[in-house]
């Protein structure tokens, strides 16, 4: 059985979190209330989370992996041992997506930025670059 690590993470906006990890691919599964994570195996787990990526969307191999809003509005990440030594989540991935997304938010509130161009990097790096709006 795989152990979980808790991950604190910088993660405050769910809205973000959620469009980063479909880009990424995954369909997260959104709940008000924290529900138990499950092992590769089925095998219901004690950590819980309100965000949740199951397992059978990683690999056949994986646990769920959770993310926890926790009571200062930040997420807790639990993902299992197994996940971080194959590397089948890409946790440097999710935080450049989480940033655009967490930016292009920020952009639509506030009518006096708007996104000049998006551009990927080959090393993934992902490069914003806003202009001032004129009216």
């Amino acid at each position: 059985m795989s152990e979980f690590y808790n991950i604190d993470t910088i993660i405050r906006s769910e809205s973000a979190l959620v469009e980063a990890l479909r880009e990424m691919g995954y369909n997260p599964k959104v709940h008000n209330v924290a529900q138990n994570l499950y092992g590769y195996q089925g095998d219901k787990r004690e950590q819980v989370a309100h965000i949740i990526i199951p397992r059978n969307q990683i690999s056949h191999a994986s646990n769920d992996i959770g993310f926890e809003k926790m009571s200062n509005g930040k997420y807790k990440m639990h993902i299992c041992e197994y996940d971080i030594n194959i590397k089948s989540f890409n946790e440097g991935r999710l935080k450049q997506l989480y940033a655009k997304y967490n930016i292009l938010k920020v952009v639509n509130l506030k009518s006096k930025y708007r996104l000049k161009k998006q551009t990927e990097e080959k090393d993934g790096r992902i490069r914003i670059r806003l202009s001032r709006s004129n009216f």
